[in-house]
């Protein structure tokens, strides 16, 4: 469903170089920018009734990570002999049972299965990245001639930039312990 989500939002509201990575390379519209996008076309009236349900399902997908992201950070925490009392304060919780409230809650929701929030189709190296960015601004040459090179050079330092935040997403996600489902 999460994958489906973010195909339909990405055919429905890439543009610019996420249009062109989408066209050359299918690769998805990272999930808070197809987000933002549904939140846009809704104020202005445009948006769909299915555009909605795929923005609520991958908002629902990346709360789920950042609440897994918290529980490997409380868990860090312990790990270095860090309290109850200690992390309460830290998060403005009224005492240390609310904080070890909060852990415990945070462990449930760590044990379901989610769905990665780097997009689908970002393996390979920065290499990869930017021969994408090369063909990104092969396609704008081809489509509206030289002029537009420098067009093709943004889009090639983008690809490269959105490259690394997806090796960033990743590299959370191969930690021991977490699954991936759809």
């Amino acid at each position: 469903m999460v994958t489906a989500s973010r195909r339909h939002l990405t055919e429905r509201y890439a543009s610019g170089v996420d249009r062109l990575l989408w066209d050359t390379e299918k690769r998805l519209v990272p999930d808070l920018d197809a987000i933002r996008s549904v939140i846009d076309a809704a104020s202005s009236g445009h948006a769909e009734a299915l555009d909605i349900g795929a923005g609520l399902v991958l908002l629902q997908a990346v709360r789920l990570e950042v609440d897994r992201l918290e529980h490997d950070v409380f868990e860090g925490a312990h790990a270095m002999g860090m309290g109850e009392e200690a992390i309460a304060a830290v998060l403005d919780l009224p005492d240390a049972a609310a904080a070890s409230k909060r852990r415990r809650w945070l462990k449930g929701r760590w044990a379901l299965p989610y769905a990665d929030i780097a997009s689908p189709g970002l393996n390979g190296s920065a290499e990869a990245a930017k021969r994408a960015g090369r063909r990104v601004g092969e396609a704008a040459d081809r489509a509206a001639g030289p002029q537009l090179r420098h067009k093709g050079d943004e889009y090639h330092q983008a690809a490269v930039r959105y490259r690394e935040m997806a090796e960033r997403y990743r590299s959370i996600g191969q930690k021991p312990g977490y699954r991936q489902s759809e």
